[in-house]
């Protein structure tokens, strides 16, 4: 045992015996194959999870290689995977007993709506409104955790790159979706029917899309006809409901930026928004009121300054 990288050649198949399972299991295909080096990269992210999780790292054993997390090389769809694979159970779970431990009694209501829906796992269409302070981020984080921890899958999108910074494992619509840049009433994701990315949202018990009133309504109803016919082949019924029975969660506040129409007017634009969509009708208006940013031990001058900018 004193020689550490002697030990790990003779038993890293050994180790990352399971890591293939798991890659097969997520793209739905038993077929798929990795190579010895992805396999070794694989087995050394596992180790340094469990280094970490006893308050170590690689570090400590100059002898063994430090594993690569390359995930800018992959494509879209693969970095989604990557990255729900190698998420940290142990820590999440952790992290989601904290944030719901800070939730306020607003928030929790929220939240219990939202994971009652996805425990049910029959589908489900939520708007968060609420303006900026009411930390809708944080109910996300809490989401996210909650579901990540139990091995689960969540797709976190948000309209900006400026907003996918504050999800975790967040990413752009444009890349999360292969939604077109600029979509029409009749456009598609570019999502094949077998494709990894497909059967990634086929297992996927959650999507959170933040910041949503900036997007055009074109590009709700892309992914709604995209998930509608991807989902359609694992229950029919799927076909009628909206996004194809996926439980989604938009969020974000309209007295903020609505989407930008080229020299368009004020008709233009409020027919661009969400709310002139189709299946707007099956959705569930859930509301934040309570400006957390007015809640902290702020001097009573920078107080009144942050009151009278939220009102």
């Amino acid at each position: 045992m004193s020689r550490l990288e002697f030990v790990r050649e003779a038993t890293w198949i050994l180790l990352s015996e399971n890591i293939l399972h798991e890659v097969q299991r997520v793209m739905d295909n038993p077929g798929i194959e990795l190579s010895n080096d992805e396999m070794k990269n694989r087995c050394l992210q596992k180790l340094e999870n469990l280094l970490k999780d006893s308050g170590h790292n690689f570090h400590n054993f100059l002898t063994i290689p430090k594993p690569t997390h390359n995930i800018e090389q992959l494509d879209v769809t693969n970095r989604l995977i990557f990255e729900e694979l190698h998420y940290n159970k142990c820590s999440l779970s952790e992290e989601h007993e904290e944030c719901l431990n800070k939730l306020t009694k607003e928030q929790r209501s929220v939240y219990d709506r939202i994971i009652t829906t996805v425990k049910r796992n029959k589908g489900g269409f939520f708007f968060l409104y609420g303006h900026g302070g009411t930390e809708k981020t944080f109910i996300w984080r809490t989401l996210s955790s909650a579901i990540r921890s139990k091995g689960d899958i969540v797709l976190t999108v948000a309209s900006t790159g400026i907003a996918l910074l504050l999800l975790p494992g967040g990413r752009t619509t444009h890349s999360g979706f292969a939604i077109p840049l600029n979509p029409t009433k009749d456009s598609t994701c570019n999502i094949k029917q077998d494709s990894p990315l497909a059967s990634l949202i086929v297992k996927t018990k959650l999507i959170i899309w933040d910041e949503a009133p900036m997007m055009h309504r074109y590009c709700f109803e892309a992914l709604d006809k995209t998930l509608r016919d991807i989902l359609r082949f694992e229950n029919v019924s799927n076909l009628d409901q909206p996004f194809g029975g996926q439980i989604v969660v938009l969020g974000g506040d309209f007295r903020q930026i609505l989407p930008v129409i080229t020299k368009g007017n004020r008709q233009n634009i409020i027919n661009a928004t969400i709310n002139s969509s189709y299946f707007l009708a099956n959705c569930h208006l859930l509301k934040q009121t309570n400006n957390m940013r007015l809640e902290g031990n702020h001097a009573e001058s920078d107080l009144n300054d942050r009151k009278e900018f939220a009102d």
